[in-house]
């Protein structure tokens, strides 16, 4: 994948570096429902920032939501959960799980640290978070979905296993995955383009039937089809697209290896 892996760190961050383990708000739950001994607690944070903030998450397992709203400030909920042989071990194994935070008015960077995957021992954060609309994200996984609702920012969203979604988006967007499909309900075709790309999975485009674009489209093992417009010029083949959408305009290109595209007006 042609994607870059890296996301930058803004030189400006005011660095502050906190465990998720001091934290008087936590509140230590233990489950004896299952088996496997469980651990769990609840985390939250709120960060005043400016309009032109960025936000950065990189986690490596679990579920990363994040939706745009109104406000000033970024209202981080997470949830970190421990898995082991009994209760006791998975409490022992919650205590080593950091989330690590840097964080200044134009940035706020959380990152979770967590040790090696140990026999019948697993932690994993489920991070919920609500940015101002206008905010931009990037958000990089490693095992779990990204969901991201409601942002006009830029929006960069990668993970490894697990899904891409995005719905009410206005700002450019890059979306990548390697196991799992990648949609995306985009309320118009921003200036910085869309792009989407996975390995196994579909790709799910809807735009406004309006949008100017110029798209390409291509798989190697699937379909292409496009529903409600007409693209004007280029190439049209099972597996291959390439034309101008309403006389044309940003950059949008999907691609998949092992799975079908299919584009929509809105």
């Amino acid at each position: 994948m042609r994607a870059k892996r890296a996301l930058s760190v803004g030189a400006r961050l005011c660095g502050l570096v906190v465990t998720a383990s001091a934290l008087t708000a936590c509140d230590v739950v233990v489950s004896s429902m299952h088996a496997q001994g469980k651990a769990q607690d609840e985390w939250s944070r709120s960060y005043p920032v400016s309009s032109n903030a960025l936000l950065e998450i990189l986690n490596g397992n679990g579920e990363v939501t994040v939706t745009g709203g109104t406000g000033t400030t970024v209202e981080v909920k997470a949830e970190r959960i421990a898995r082991a042989a009994s209760d006791e071990l998975a409490q022992e194994f919650l205590k080593q799980v950091e989330i690590l935070e840097q964080v200044g008015r134009d940035h706020v960077r959380l990152e979770t640290k967590a040790p090696p995957r140990a026999h019948r021992s697993y932690a994993e954060v489920r991070y919920h978070v609500a940015v101002p609309a206008g905010m931009s994200v990037r958000l990089r996984n490693t095992n779990g979905a990204v969901t991201v609702i409601g942002v006009e920012g830029e929006v960069k969203a990668e993970t490894t296993n697990g899904g891409v979604k995005g719905q009410g988006l206005a700002g450019a967007v890059e979306a990548t995955t390697t196991n799992g499909g990648v949609s995306l309900e985009m309320t118009a075709v921003p200036a910085g383009g869309i792009r989407a790309e996975t390995t196994n999975g579909g790709v799910d485009l809807r735009i406004p039937g309006s949008a100017k674009a110029d798209i390409r489209a291509s798989v190697l093992n699937g379909g292409i089809t496009l529903t409600g417009f007409e693209l004007e010029g280029g190439e049209k083949t099972r597996r291959r697209v390439e034309g101008r959408l309403n006389g044309g305009g940003p950059n949008v290109n999907l691609e998949t290896t092992n799975g079908g595209i299919k584009i929509a007006a809105k």
